[in-house]
C-alpha cells in the first residue's frame, strides 16, 4: 500500500510540475504571439488602406448583427451563407475623416477549410482590395488567392464598385466590374473569396453612410 501511495504522490507531483511548466511557457509566449498577431492585423489594414493615418473600431459592432445582415442579403449568384464578419473598423485620414471601412471576414467554403480575409471598402463603395490573414488552399492552385502584386488574382477586385461580384470562367472579368475570373483549377477557392467579399459589401451597405 505504501508503494502505491508513493507512486500516486509521484504522479501528482509530476502532473503539478508539468502544469506549472506549461503555464509558465504559455505566459511567456502569450504576449509575443499577441504582438505578432496585432502586427499582422495592422499590416493588413494598411495593405487595404495605405493612405489611412488611423483605424477605429466601428461603434456598436457585433458579429451577431453582421451575421443577420449577411443572412438577409439576397444574392443567389455567389453563396455567402455562413460567412462571418469578426471585426469592423473605420479607416481615417490625418484629419480624422472617414476614408472607408475595413472588415475581417471568415468563410468556411474554401477547399482547404476556413479562409480569413481583411477587406477594405472606400466610403463610396469601391473595393480597395483584400489581404489574407489565414488560408490553407492547394499549393499552385487555390493558394494563388493569397498572391500579391498588380498581376495577382486578387488585383481583379481593386478599384471596382459593384453591389456584388460574380465568378466567371470565360475570361470576361476584365470587361465588367461585376465579374471576377476564376483562378485556373480553383473555382471553389475563387467563389469562397468572392462570396466573402460580397458579404462585406452587404454589411458595408448597412452601416451609416454605407449606401453612398
Amino acid at each position: 500500500m505504501n508503494e502505491l501511495v508513493k507512486d500516486g504522490l509521484k504522479l501528482v507531483v509530476i502532473t503539478l510540475v508539468a502544469g506549472l511548466v506549461l503555464g509558465f511557457i504559455y505566459d511567456l509566449t502569450k504576449k509575443p504571439i499577441a504582438l505578432q498577431e496585432d502586427k499582422a492585423q495592422q499590416e493588413a489594414y494598411h495593405a487595404v488602406f495605405p493612405d489611412a493615418a488611423d483605424f477605429k473600431e466601428v461603434e456598436g459592432f457585433s458579429e451577431e448583427a453582421a451575421s443577420k445582415v449577411i443572412s438577409e442579403y439576397d444574392n443567389p449568384i455567389e453563396d455567402h451563407g455562413g460567412d462571418q464578419i469578426t471585426a469592423a473598423v473605420t479607416a481615417l485620414d490625418a484629419s480624422g475623416n472617414v476614408l472607408g471601412y475595413i472588415f475581417n471576414v471568415t468563410t468556411s467554403k474554401g477547399y482547404g477549410g476556413d479562409i480569413v480575409l481583411t477587406v477594405g471598402i472606400s466610403s463610396d463603395g469601391t473595393v480597395n482590395g483584400y489581404s489574407v490573414l489565414s488560408i490553407a488552399e492547394t499549393a499552385g492552385l487555390g493558394m494563388h488567392a493569397a498572391d500579391k502584386g498588380d498581376d495577382a488574382w486578387a488585383a481583379q477586385f481593386e478599384g471596382k464598385k459593384a453591389e456584388a461580384f460574380t465568378v466567371v470562367k470565360d475570361g470576361s472579368g476584365a470587361d465588367d466590374d461585376t465579374h471576377i475570373d476564376a483562378i485556373s483549377g480553383a473555382t471553389r477557392t475563387s467563389k469562397a473569396v468572392t462570396g466573402a467579399i460580397n458579404s462585406c459589401l452587404a454589411y458595408f451597405r448597412s452601416l451609416e453612410g454605407g449606401n453612398q
